[in-house]
């Protein structure tokens, strides 16, 4: 039967001559692999391949079947314009981090409406951004990590000057397991913790500083996740800001 879905591209690879498989997370059944026929252009007409971008947001009819691996499209549309999330160098390769942070970290194939509205309005948000861009995914992962279950329990403080990766708390002495930030880094976290998402610029940081805080967002990651979790755009994205 024919369904429509509001999807958020993760991932697309080329598949035989002229198809797309596409990773996407979607409004209703979460993780969905797209199967797009024909996506590259034949004379004058323009293919499908220029929707499917990094965290574009589509409104998608496919062929679906319970239990298959993948839903052939019949149709696609552009759910928004977004015209600076693809066009800006620096916007661009933030979206390409933050798909493959999507990709390797949402697995659930259930509706989770809450999940879907947080990533859809955050995208926007990148688009419109005028200031702060670079701080903006360390936002984003932290929030994130809220809707993944292991978001930080309590702040920085004198008292808990320790960020405890382990147990996702700050705490007043470094533990002995080991998995523990610097009080320094930690401080810097609960501050990122606390930025609103559509104020990064009220992050002071320097290109060191934004190094230290992303790799220990992405040990949290590996801690919680897995530690084979690995973000192979990560390196690109640290060398952009510095």
């Amino acid at each position: 039967m024919l369904l429509q879905n509001r999807v958020i591209v993760l991932r697309v690879i080329r598949y035989r001559e002229n198809s797309l498989i596409v990773s996407c997370y979607a409004q209703e059944h979460g993780r969905i692999t797209l199967l797009v026929n024909r996506a590259y252009p034949n004379g004058k007409k323009a293919g499908m391949n220029v929707y499917f971008q990094p965290l574009s947001v589509l409104d998608v009819v496919y062929y679906y079947r319970p239990n298959a691996e993948m839903f052939r499209v019949k149709e696609v549309t552009s759910a928004y314009h977004f015209p600076n999330l693809h066009q800006n160098p620096i916007k661009l390769t933030i979206s390409i981090f933050l798909s493959e942070l999507l990709y390797r970290t949402i697995r659930e194939e259930e509706t989770n409406q809450p999940l879907f509205a947080f990533i859809e309005n955050s995208i926007q948000i990148l688009d419109n951004l005028q200031v702060g861009v670079a701080n903006f995914h360390l936002i984003f992962m932290m929030q994130l990590s809220r809707y993944l279950g292991f978001y930080p329990l309590n702040r920085w403080s004198a008292a808990e000057p320790f960020f405890d990766i382990k147990n996702g708390k700050f705490c007043g002495a470094e533990q002995a397991h080991g998995f523990v930030l610097e009080e320094q880094t930690s401080k810097m976290l609960s501050e990122l913790i606390d930025t609103p998402m559509l104020n990064p610029e009220a992050l002071t940081l320097n290109q060191n500083q934004r190094r230290i805080i992303i790799e220990a967002i992405a040990s949290f990651y590996r801690f919680h996740l897995g530690a084979g979790i690995r973000f192979r755009t990560l390196p690109v994205l640290i060398q952009l800001f510095e």
